[in-house]
């Protein structure tokens, strides 16, 4: 289904079920989106009484929730197939830290229709005002020139004056915008102080809920033996999950890097005299001893530990992608390139308990035929031995197949970059929307 089809479908959806206003960007809805997110205000009741059905027509269209957040205010669905993507922000009020500003009853005050082929209600001038000034000033921004017809035609009425005074104290927008926004949202609070205490204190608990648990962004590391392709392959991921996230991605290269390669840390202490930095093979060490091995193992697991909350949580919170071409299954399947020679079981259950997981853990591999007719880096043997341990990890996993069931996923680039790009897609896709429908249903 088209995204002009989709949004058709949505709104005579919404049309049937329940009172709601498009608050900003209804300029060609419902045939097309102006803005990639379309911010749509509804009494919070009225959304929990629909979700459950607007998820199943989302998969009836053949799209899927890519990513779903929740906070105190609003909650947002960003839903995409190859056909396009849209994100869905619903509003329950306008809030500033809990605050209440204007509630959903007085955003749908006035809503008038803009015809289409499908009818889309949008809220009156004055909320399209109100809505956006209020809450610029109480975060100290000024509002935006691009808005000053709207400005213009509504800042003389009555009701805005009188919602301008009971809010911030005078119902002079030349005032207010002179005005400490500090002192206006104090007495914006003590309007109503027992219930806006309330809602901020919900504001906090939301906010630190999804600090520690929300999931909105996510974190996927690729494994495989040089060769594989997994530089092409993740290049073709990232491209494609651009048009759901933009440019809100980070890549790391085998750990978050809180801290320097072990050799550099080693020779600024003085217990090294020379650093190798032929980092051009990075299989040209040799063979360590279990001691060494373990002090390296603790080394990176320090490093992925705390950079998951440092460098990864703090990102993927707010609808971060965090990739990572080699992870800590480098160690696993890899062992001449990190140097820790311990058993498989060993680092498997090592890494089970200390370190943090990803979403989702691609091995990407292919027959030591392919991979020797691309690249001659490693011997047949060595590229076997590589192989033989992503067969561990599936062993370990339970999962033979493309498959979003399990820790890891094994995808064969045998063929082209794009055919193996695409059955990563497949899987991410899929477990997204199969995540978020807990969520949301």
């Amino acid at each position: 289904m088209t995204l002009s089809a989709l949004l058709n479908t949505f709104f005579a959806f919404l049309n049937e079920r329940v009172e709601y206003a498009v608050l900003r960007n209804w300029d060609g809805l419902p045939d097309r989106c102006e803005s990639r997110d379309i911010d749509i205000v509804l009494q919070k009741k009225d959304y929990f009484a629909i979700r459950t059905g607007l998820f199943g027509l989302v998969e009836m269209s053949g799209w899927k929730v890519m990513t779903y957040l929740r906070s105190d205010r609003l909650i947002t669905w960003v839903v995409a197939s190859r056909e396009g993507i849209v994100q869905w922000d619903f509003f329950f009020d306008t809030s500033v830290f809990g605050i209440r500003l204007l509630s959903a009853g007085q955003l749908l005050e006035g809503a008038r229709v803009q015809e289409g082929t499908v009818p889309v209600r949008i809220v009156s001038e004055r909320i399209a005002f109100l809505d956006k000034y209020l809450y610029d000033r109480a975060v100290g921004a000024a509002y935006p020139q691009k808005y000053a017809a709207v400005r213009q035609a509504v800042e003389g009425d009555d009701e805005v004056r009188r919602i301008l005074r009971r809010l911030y104290g005078t119902d002079s927008p030349e005032a207010c915008d002179k005005a400490s926004s500090r002192k206006m949202l104090l007495h914006a609070f003590l309007n109503a102080p027992v219930a806006n205490l309330g809602r901020f204190l919900r504001f906090e608990a939301w906010r630190l809920r999804n600090y520690f648990c929300s999931d909105t962004g996510f974190t996927v590391g690729f494994t495989g033996p040089d060769g594989s392709g997994k530089t092409t392959v993740i290049d073709l991921v990232l491209e494609s999950l651009s048009k759901v996230f933009g440019k809100a991605h980070t890549l790391h290269h085998f750990r978050p890097t809180l801290f320097g390669n072990i050799s550099d840390v080693a020779h600024s202490a003085g217990l090294k005299k020379e650093v190798d930095a032929n980092y051009s093979d990075p299989h040209r060490g040799g063979r360590t001893g279990v001691l060494s091995s373990f002090l390296r193992l603790c080394y990176y697991t320090t490093d992925y530990l705390l950079g998951y909350w440092l460098k990864v949580k703090s990102k993927t919170r707010i609808t971060w992608l965090v990739f990572f071409d080699r992870y800590y299954t480098d160690i696993i399947c890899d062992s001449r390139r990190t140097r820790i020679w311990l058993p498989l079981p060993f680092l498997y259950a090592w890494g089970r308990v200390f370190v943090p997981r990803l979403d989702y853990n691609i091995l990407l591999t292919a027959s030591a035929d392919s991979i020797l007719a691309r690249k001659k880096e490693l011997s047949r043997d060595e590229i076997d031995a590589i192989n033989s341990r992503i067969d561990f990890l599936m062993d370990r996993a339970g999962v033979e197949e493309v498959t979003a069931r399990g820790q890891y996923v094994r995808v064969f680039n045998e063929t082209t970059p794009r055919e193996a790009a695409d059955a990563i897609l497949g899987v991410i896709g899929s477990a997204q929307h199969e995540k978020n429908r807990r969520r949301i249903i």
